[in-house]
């Protein structure tokens, strides 16, 4: 009898125990912080980055985040604007911006800031403005790592044409200077015969490159300064019968289409940023501001080289 005592005073002592942790977890619960909603601005909408979406949202899911994703339907730097004015309308919690135009974006990064939104740019920086910090590639540095593959893979002697996306974004233009320099002064026997604008309009590009093709037919290497212009010269080298023994397409962005024109002949080599790894990183650094820490002013996240010898294990380099 005494045992049978023992065993229900033990039994309601346990029960009383667990209603007093359920109540304070429910409390606790119904007591926390409000659900912090973080937006990330893209400057187009393009596959590119959708790994930075997904690493955003796997994150998010994690740590009970909400994450909005917008980008303009076309190519203005208008439709950007108007995606700003409405997100610090909306009092989000932190944003992160691929600014189309430094110049045109700076006011609303700005205005975001003063209005107490924490605001970081990745992929393409505006330094100049109030910003709290940069995540992404060092995008000079990734043009000089791509002029240097052109330079070796044509023994120093040779000749390239390339195609860019929107003639406005710094990122894009940095590559640029970095090809530029890159050859000038260690391979200054490869000539960069023209760059046009694809405007980052897929159809648009590959009239660009066909007209480039045409207009300067014995050219050695093409090159795509955007994610863009990699998938449209594959198809075009597909369309011709093409392989990189004809021409080279040593380009930017591990695009589905130009790892697998790696795997297939078409591609000789692939500079691609680092963009799976971003979309944690913005949310980590976002969270951070909020909280006060100290976060770096500038991260580079680098590029790798892929090429047939990597091409399936790249992303562990």
């Amino acid at each position: 009898m005494k045992k049978r005592i023992a065993i229900l005073s033990l039994v309601l002592v346990l029960m009383c125990t667990a209603t007093l942790f359920a109540a304070g977890g429910s409390e606790a619960k119904s007591s926390g912080e409000k659900t912090k909603t973080f937006a990330i601005v893209y400057p187009i909408v393009h596959p590119f980055f959708e790994p930075v979406t997904e690493s955003a949202e796997a994150y998010a899911k994690e740590m009970g985040y909400k994450v909005i994703t917008r980008a303009p339907e076309g190519v203005g730097v208008n439709q950007q604007i108007e995606i700003m004015e409405n997100l610090i309308s909306m009092k989000v919690d932190g944003i992160a911006i691929v600014p189309t135009d430094p110049e045109a974006l700076t006011p609303y990064i700005n205005k975001a800031i003063d209005a107490g939104i924490p605001t970081i740019c990745f992929e393409s920086d505006v330094a100049e403005s109030k910003r709290l910090a940069f995540l992404g590639t060092y995008n000079y540095n990734a043009g000089r790592h791509l002029g240097s593959v052109v330079g070796k893979e044509l023994n120093g002697n040779g000749t390239m044409i390339i195609a860019t996306g929107l003639p406005t974004q710094r990122s894009l233009n940095e590559r640029i200077r970095g090809i530029q320099e890159e050859l000038a002064e260690n391979y200054p026997g490869v000539k960069i015969l023209d760059i046009q604008t694809g405007q980052g309009d897929p159809n648009l590009t590959i009239n660009v490159i066909e007209t480039l093709i045409q207009s300067y037919p014995n050219f050695d290497v093409f090159t795509s300064i955007d994610a863009t212009g990699g998938p449209a010269a594959v198809a075009i080298w597909k369309s011709r019968g093409w392989t990189a023994d004809d021409h080279m397409i040593i380009t930017f962005d591990n695009m589905e289409e130009n790892i697998q024109g790696i795997r297939d002949g078409q591609v000789t080599s692939v500079v691609s940023q680092k963009q799976w790894l971003w979309g944690e990183m913005i949310l980590k650094t976002l969270n951070n501001i909020i909280d006060g820490k100290t976060v770096p002013e500038s991260t580079d996240t680098g590029t790798v080289e892929i090429t047939s010898a990597n091409v399936e294990t790249y992303m562990g380099n």
